[in-house]
């Protein structure tokens, strides 16, 4: 896989996922949940906006590497 594949892929997850969007629309939620006084549980919202968009690409990438010889 070159380069340009890579980038390209990468392009589709974000997307596919909405990298983009999801900290925007987590943050919004965030700020409504704050000020109505809502308990908010940071470290599982944030570890799901971070961590999933990365585990599907790190799962493509590995899938491209081993199948491609």
């Amino acid at each position: 896989m070159d380069a340009w594949t890579a980038v390209l892929l990468i392009a589709l997850m974000a997307g596919v996922m909405g990298w983009c969007m999801t900290p925007m629309v987590n943050g919004v939620l965030w700020f409504c949940d704050w000020r109505e006084g809502t308990p908010i549980d940071w470290g599982l919202e944030v570890a799901f906006t971070i961590a999933v968009p990365f585990a599907w690409i790190f799962s493509l990438m590995e899938i491209f590497l081993i199948y491609h010889n």
